[in-house]
Parts: structure tokens; sequence; C-alpha cells
């Protein structure tokens, strides 16, 4: 029996991430301000070391936290090195990272709201891989794409989270 209702632990193990990085982030605060109190010189320092480190992490995992569903979606999601597959029930495929020429997030309006957004991978042939925020291992995305240089991961997270977006073009080949 848990003492935690089943909806606050579903909620913090979606957010474990961001939570863990806010704390080191406060850690680092109360570390700045300790050692700017005069009370221990060096904490100061290890407190911007702390601060600096929680707030760039935290961002990432708030973004990567709002691009992944907590409902599933139907498929599987398998990042090997450098190339992307996604085995759905209805399609599927392989892309691999050089050859992507555009990855944008859509609304799919057909489903349910909880699964109605998808990744849609170009490639350089005009292959494209779909593939469901929801599915499995589709949290993985987010790092497996961040090589990209210029991606914008809150293009993406504003199209799930604002309303009537349609889609958002998070990265697309210069050229």
């Amino acid at each position: 029996m848990s003492l935690v209702r089943p909806e606050l632990a579903a909620w913090l193990r979606v957010w474990r991430e961001p939570l863990v990085w806010g704390g080191l982030t406060l850690a680092g605060l109360w570390l700045i301000w300790r050692g700017y109190a005069g009370l221990e010189p060096l904490s100061f320092i290890l407190g911007l070391g702390c601060f600096g480190a929680g707030l760039g992490l935290l961002r990432d995992a708030v973004r990567r936290t709002r691009l992944s569903q907590t409902s599933p979606a139907e498929g599987v999601v398998l990042i090997d090195e450098a190339r992307i597959g996604y085995f759905g029930p209805r399609d599927g495929g392989f892309i691999d990272l050089p050859a992507i020429a555009a990855v944008e997030i859509v609304a799919r309006p057909h489903l349910p709201p909880d699964s109605s957004h998808a990744w849609v991978l170009t490639a350089d042939d005009g292959a494209r891989l779909v593939i469901p925020l929801g599915a499995a291992g589709a949290e993985r995305l987010f790092d497996a794409l961040s090589p990209l240089p210029g991606i914008d991961f809150d293009a993406g997270v504003a199209a799930v989270l604002g309303p009537g977006a349609r889609r958002a073009i998070v990265w697309r080949r210069a050229g």
C-alpha cells in the first residue's frame, strides 16, 4: 500500500528528471547565498557551478518531458547509433541521422488528444517516417536529434502545448 495517491505518483514519475535538476539548481542558489553571506567562500564558487549546471540541465529536461506523451501510442522506436527506426502496426521504417532533411511535429486530429501529435522525419530522398510522441522509446528522439545544428525543440513544445497549432518545423537542413 502506498501513501501517495496514484495520480501524484504518475505525475512524479513523469516529471522526476526536471525535479532532480530543479533541486540541483536550488542547492546551487543556497550555496551561492551561503558563500555570499561570508560563511564559506568556497561554497560560492561551488554554488555557481551547481546553479549553472542545474539550470542548463533543467531546461533540456523540461523540454524532453513536454515532448513525451504520458499515454502510450502504437509502435516502438529503436535508436542505434545514427539510425532511427520505428516499428508500428501499420507502417514503419528506418532513417539515418545524416540523411534527415527536415524534422517536424504535426498534429493528427483524427486521433484522441493524448496521442494526437507525431514526429515527422523527412529524408533527403523524400521518404517520411511518422513516429507518434507516445510510442515506446520516442522520448529518446530528443537526445538522438540534438546533434542537428540549430534544432529548435521549443517550436515543437509550442506545437504540442499551443492551442490550434497544426505543425511546427523543428529543423530543416539549410540549402
